[in-house]
Order: C-alpha cells, then structure tokens, then sequence
C-alpha cells in the first residue's frame, strides 16, 4: 500500500510540476486540430505482450478545440463528432500507403502543451506506433501509470468540465481496436478491447444517478389536451360572456331604429302633404331660414344616421370575430381573415356571407346604401316650383315624389337590416368579458392560449394570413384535460398545449452558461442571416418599416395630392372665371318643374355636387380608421416608449368621432386629432355642395339661371381647400410603418405571442375592464416607477428575440431595442 501511495505521488510530483496551476494550452501545428490533454487518452496494449507482434496498436482519439464562444450543448457534440470522423478519414486517406497493408497514421506532428512547456510529442517515424508508456518516464518500471496521468489531467481540467467545454466521449475509429478492459486503480477510467468509444465519464450525482443533459434540464414540457367548458353558474371568477357594446344592444338599436322611422315618416308626410296643398312652404329667397330649413336642414339630419352608422359598423367589425368563434357556427380561419377595423366605407363588404353570419351581412349593406345615397338623395330633394293660386302664379317649396319614396324604401331596408343584427345580437353568446377596443384587452385571450406555437416567425412575415394556418377556434372558458381550474381564452379544441415549466432561481442561476450559450448561438444565427439577406432579420429597417395600408403610402399620397389640389383649382377657377356664380349660369337642361315636382337641372345640380361631396367624406373615413389604429404603435416607437394609457390602452377606433379628438388633443396626438377633426369636418362636403345650387328666374335677363346661396358657396371652397391641403398631413412618418397589416386579430397576435406580458403576474387573469386598466396604470410590485412599453426586438419567453410589444425594462433582461432608421420618430 506504501508502495503504491509512493508511485501515485511521484507521478503527480512529475507531471504536475510541468504546469503553473494554468489551464492547458492548446497548440496547433499543420493542422485545425489539436490534442488536448483534458481530452486525449491513449489506450495501449498490455505491457506484457511480445515485442515481434505488429498487431499492437494505439488509439488516438481527436477533439476539435473550444470554440470561442459557449455552444448549445447538443450543438456542440454534434459538432465534434461530425469534426472527428472528417479528421480520421483525412488522415487515414493521407497516412495510408498506396498499397500494401493497413499502417499507423503518421505525417501530423500533435503535442500537448501546459503553459510553455511541452509534455509529450506523438511523431511516428516508422510504420508501426511504438507504446506510448516507453515515451513516459515511468515510476515503477512494469506498472502501467496512464490511470494515474488521468487522474492528474483531470483534476487540472475539472473547470473545463464543470463549464461544459470538456467533450464527454467520442467515437474512436474502428481501425485501431484497443485492448481489453484494464483495472482502473479505483480512479474511474478503464480501457476497453475491440472496436469501441474511449470515454471520459461524467462526474456522478449525489443520489448516484448520472446528470441529465443541461438541454433536457431546460426545456421540460407540460403537455395537456384544451377541452371546452361551460360553467353551469356565473361568478366573479367566471362571469357570463355575453357582453356586447353599447350601440349593439337591444335599447341602443332599437332607439336608434325609433329615430330612424321619425325621419321616415317625416318624408312620407312632406310628399303627401306636398301633393294634396300645392307645396308645403311659399318661396322666400335664396338664403334665410326657409331656404335653411329645407335646402341644408335634411342633409344634416341625413349626416348625422351616417354617422351613427359608422360607429355601429365599427363596433360590428370589433366584436364579430370574437362572437364567431364563440358561437356554434364555428367557422375556419376567422382569426387571420375578418378584419377587426372598419370597413365598408366607399366599397360594400360581403365577407360575412362566407362565415355564416347572413344577418350580420345583409345589415352592414343596407348599412353601406344608407350612407352612399341618402345625403345626395335628400339633398335635391325638395325643389322651388310655381303654383297658380288665385289666378297669379306662387313660387312654393315641393317635393320630389320618387326621390322622396326612394329615400324611403332605403330607410326602411336600413331598419331592416338593424333589426337583423339586432336579432343577432339579442341575448347573443359572444364570448366577450367586456369590449376588445385596445391591444391590452388581447392580452386576457391568450395568455394560456395553445394556438400560439403557430405564431413562430409571424411578426416578421409580409402576411400573416398567408403564414398561420386556418383553423377552427374558439373562445370561452377551458380547462386541461387532466385538470380542474377553468380559464378563459382563444384556444383550439382538443389540441396539445405545450407550457415551459417555470425556472427556478436556483435553476436560472446554474444554467447561466447554457442560457448564454443559446443566446450566442441566436445571434450567430441572426448574424448568418443577415449576412445572406439583410431583409429578412429581426433587425433589419427593411422588415420593421415594410408595410403601410395601400393608400397611405408615399405614392399613393402623391396621387391623391395631385388629384385633389388639380379638382380644387377646376372648381375655383370655374366658379369665378366671368362671374359665373355671383351672375349664375345657365342649367343646359329642363328647368320647369314637372306635376310630381321634378326638375331636371336642379336635380342635378343637386345630386352631383352632393355625391362627390360624399365620395370625398366616405373615402376620409379609411385613413381616420388606420390613423386611429397605428397610434398605439406610432407611440411604442420611440426610444422613450410610452405609457399603457397612451399605448395599450387606447382605444381610439372604438371611440365617438368628437370623443376621438379631444382625447387625442390632451394625449398630444395631433395628428390623430386633426384627421379626426377632419373625418367629422369632411361631412359639410355633402351638406353644403347638395344645398347651394338652385334654378331661378332672372327678370333681368328674362331665363332662367343656376344661382347660388353665395355665403355658403364661399364656405364651401374653404373646406374644399382644407379637405385638399389636408392629404399633406397624413403621410405617415417613419414611426407609422410596421412589418405587415394590424387588421385582423392574428396581426395583432403576432406581436405578442413570445411577449413576457403574457406571463407577467400583473397582467394575470383580469376579471373586468376596471381590474385590467388598474394593473397596466398603477406601478407594479417591487418597481419603482410606472413601466412604458415598447415596439421593437425584446427577449421572448423562448429566450429568443422576437418583434413585437413589451415592457420598455424588464429586470434580468436585456432592454428592448427599438429600431428607429435613423429618422426622427
């Protein structure tokens, strides 16, 4: 026993004297390789075997070097055995005599080196490989010493193991086949015989079993089936999901219908009453409060149902994705096609038709003809025509008789088709716990969603639509198949969900490295990426500032700006050239009124100007709505961020348009506030250009003339230029340009699928719109200052970076980068 404890420290006096209690050194000589003495071993036959045999061989196993940055383990032992079998068949192929027999690999001169000084040389000159232990100054000449040089190596190389860079076994080549298995002097390294893998065993745990991978360690899935749920009683943990929005409830339409039946039955008794009095009202001049009253008075009143019909189509197009997926008629491909902002404006939408929502669709076209026709039709609707009263001829105000049944039969198909989405939603199931009008009211939906692992790589694509697939989903309550707690969310049906199960900070602290590691290999990845296609990375200024809606965009607006201030020019200069409308000028049509009260020239000098006047007003409402919409992220955009009340939580699409701009003017969103401005602003269009032209008698001049109600008139081309010059304002900055379109509710989903928002335990099941509000404005536990949030790259929950919304700071990441392209925001 003396003996041997005598050899053991010889052995390590020796060889450790060698070192300066460094790391190795590893040196590379004619080749990418090196030998390493943490990972090197030799594997000699037995010392007793015949010198005259040839057949005893060493094998030499190969690693590649540390890398310089810490891979993924899996990353890296894929690496080196794909790096070990390239390197022992090159040198096979380059050692290996043309003919003859199988030889020793030669021609590599390898040498492991601690510090400066170098232990060992392993330079075959001949054909056959001399033992390796005759290179070694042994201590006991008989005893073979390599379980004790391992033991040594080891010990100096246990840092290396510890953080990972110490391979943990290869593949040795088939070719040398090694010895039997030798006794390892109770240091745990043995040789084995035959073809087979020379190992360096990891270090045991303490309950004996062998260490899991760090990879496995750190991705572990819960996995679980979603199944429906409909809780037999309400409460505040699971309250009804019924809610539906103000203007879609039953007193709200049907007050709005009664309103709507007021104005037609005020047209059926003008036309009645006109045809059996002879008129309704004596002429008093152009101008006054007669000439008010029935030339401005109806399109106004016709303004404001149009107006009220754009807030109940937006509150449709609001809510009916979400009411689809919670109905039974459940539809594929709901999320990513129906648009949760308004449409329908200048074109009608019959989308609803393909998802099995008729009632919903025939309302927002008899919504679409209100709006498109009535103004223009009510303004030529009453007209001046000369009655013989007494033997003297009276010019009276009448009415158009079929314009006035037409507008009737348009009011009763709107009545018509608000009953019909009133029916729709009476007592409806819309699975709504309050109103989805701003971007953290998503949040909720899918926190425990399992639809997002389909969201991979969504925020950067040009179209969601054409990336996620179409599938039948729903919203409601859910619970896990193998448990009983009930939530609420979007999810799919009997589908897997995958959840990481959370990290310890003991855990977080242990797996630094690999977590390290994964980020390097992340932004090596991004590196390579960008290095073949600078548009398609996270970082790239040509894939955050991609895509604006068509007719925002820089050409688009040039058109529109050419096109209105060219009509704006036309229109003044006709007006004015020759005095054309303080004089008046002629109709070139029948003036005289017919017995039904129709008079070609005024009805065209009516209807035209009223219906361009209304194309202009309807085709403003679009920019409003996306204005409206982007200014959550034109918010999050700036370096700065912004706080929840002027990001998340607006919910400017969803408001009344005077509300909008106000709200916009205290958050000092101006822009926003102007176009709004101008969306309620543009209506005059309509009003006034239906109502100042009218056919009159010159005595003067013994004809009859189009003249015009000159204060009005000059009103009229103010607006005209305010509405031309104003396309100047809407052209979106820098700021105002996103990856792909926010319009449906994958868009939006696609920008928080990896968010650390859905995790964060503040945001955590909010059961009414007070609680969520509260949570986003109040500062959080253990924070300091309330937290702004962002648009830009931010570290997901998968530990990858990812484009969407986050917290600005978020202790123990690093901060969003938000991407500016060098403009200001």
């Amino acid at each position: 026993m003396l003996a041997e404890l005598s050899q053991l420290k010889t052995v390590n006096s020796d060889h450790l004297s060698l070192t300066a209690a460094s790391r190795p050194q590893l040196s590379h000589q004619d080749s990418q390789q090196s030998i390493a003495a943490s990972d090197d071993y030799f594997s000699a036959s037995s010392g007793q075997s015949s010198d005259k045999s040839n057949d005893s061989k060493v094998t030499v196993v190969r690693y590649a070097t540390p890398q310089s940055q810490l891979p993924s383990h899996s990353f890296s032992t894929q690496h080196s055995q794909a790096h070990l079998a390239h390197t022992q068949s090159s040198d096979s192929s380059r050692d290996r005599p043309a003919a003859g027999p199988t030889m020793a690999r030669s021609g590599t001169s390898n040498s492991v080196r601690f510090g400066q000084n170098q232990v060992t040389e392993i330079s075959p000159r001949r054909h056959q490989i001399q033992d390796p232990r005759r290179e070694i100054s042994a201590t006991t000449p008989g005893v073979d010493d390599s379980p004790y040089l391992h033991f040594a190596i080891d010990q100096l190389t246990r840092d290396e193991e510890v953080q990972g860079l110490a391979r943990h076994g290869s593949v040795a080549s088939n070719e040398y086949p090694v010895e039997r298995v030798i006794a390892d002097e109770n240091l745990g390294y043995y040789h084995r015989t035959g073809p087979t893998t020379v190992e360096i065993r990891k270090p045991a745990s303490r309950n004996g079993d062998a260490q899991k991978p760090q990879e496995q360690q750190e991705k572990q899935h819960t996995k679980a089936v979603f199944v429906t749920v409909d809780p037999e009683t309400t409460d505040l943990l699971h309250p009804s999901l019924d809610f539906v929005p103000l203007v879609l409830r039953s007193w709200a339409l049907g007050l709005f219908v009664f309103l709507i039946l007021w104005m037609v039955a005020a047209l059926a008794v003008c036309n009645v009453w006109s045809q059996r009095h002879s008129g309704i009202w004596d002429w008093a001049g152009v101008g006054g409060s007669r000439y008010f009253v029935v030339q401005y008075l109806p399109q106004l009143l016709a303004g404001l149902i149009v107006l009220w019909n754009l807030v109940i189509q937006a509150a449709i197009y609001r809510v009916m994705p979400f009411s689809i997926m919670a109905s039974e008629r459940q539809k594929t491909g709901t999320l990513q096609n129906l648009s949760v902002l308004s449409r329908n404006h200048l074109i009608p939408d019959f989308s609803y038709f393909q998802y099995g929502e008729p009632l919903v669709a025939i309302g927002l076209i008899t919504i679409w003809i209100a709006n498109f026709f009535t103004i223009p039709l009510i303004s030529c609707f009453f007209q001046a025509k000369s009655y013989a009263v007494d033997d003297q001829d009276i010019w009276r105000w009448t009415t158009t008789q079929s314009v006035g049944w037409v507008l009737v039969a348009i009011y009763g198909l709107l009545i018509v088709g608000l009953a019909l989405v009133l029916s729709r939603f009476f007592r409806s199931w819309t699975g709504l716990l309050w109103d989805p009008v701003s971007l953290a009211d998503i949040v909720p939906m899918i926190q425990r969603s399992n639809i997002l692992r389909d969201f991979d790589g969504t925020e950067t694509a040009p179209s969601v639509r054409d990336v996620l697939t179409a599938r039948v989903l729903r919203l409601g309550y859910w619970r896990l198949m193998d448990k009983e707690d009930v939530f609420y969310g979007i999810g799919e049906e009997y589908a897997v969900a995958e959840t990481p199960a959370p990290t310890s900070p003991v855990r977080r602290s242990e797996n630094r490295v690999v977590e390290r590691s994964a980020v390097m290999q992340d932004l090596e990845q991004q590196s390579i990426l960008r290095n073949e296609s600078f548009e398609r990375t996270l970082h790239s200024p040509f894939v955050r500032f991609r895509w604006t809606v068509w007719f925002l965009r820089d050409i688009s607006i040039i058109v529109w700006i050419l096109i209105m201030i060219a009509l704006f020019i036309a229109f003044v200069a006709v007006s004015f050239v020759k005095e054309a409308i303080p004089d008046g000028f002629l109709p070139l049509l029948p003036t005289l009124a017919s017995s039904k009260g129709f008079s070609a020239s005024n009805f065209l000098f009516s209807f035209i100007p009223g219906l361009i006047g209304n194309i202009l007003f309807l085709a403003w409402q679009p920019i409003d709505v996306y204005m409206r919409a982007l200014q959550p992220f034109a918010s999050m955009s700036t370096p700065e961020g912004a706080w929840a009340e002027h990001s998340l939580l607006l919910s400017y699409p969803a408001c009344l348009p005077v509300e909008v701009t106000f709200l916009a003017v205290v958050a000092r969103h101006y822009k926003v506030a102007f176009i709004s401005l101008m969306s309620l602003l543009s209506l005059t269009l309509p009003i006034l250009g239906g109502g100042v032209f009218i056919a009159l008698w010159y005595p003067s001049q013994s004809q009859v003339r189009i003249a015009s109600d000159l204060p009005a008139f000059y009103a009229l081309v103010a607006f005209c230029g305010l509405y031309a010059l104003s396309y100047l304002a809407i052209w979106p900055r820098r700021h105002r340009y996103l990856p792909h379109d926010i319009s449906t509710l994958a868009d939006l989903i696609s920008f928080f699928h990896q968010s650390p928002l859905l995790s964060d335990d503040v945001l955590r099941e909010p059961r009414t719109k007070t609680d969520l509000i509260t949570r986003l404005v109040v500062t959080p536990p253990h924070d300091r200052t309330v937290p702004l949030y962002g648009f830009g790259v931010y570290r997901g929950l998968d530990q990858c970076d990812h484009l969407g919304i986050d917290r600005l700071t978020r202790k123990g990441r690093a901060d969003m980068l938000i991407t500016t392209g060098g403009l200001k925001a």
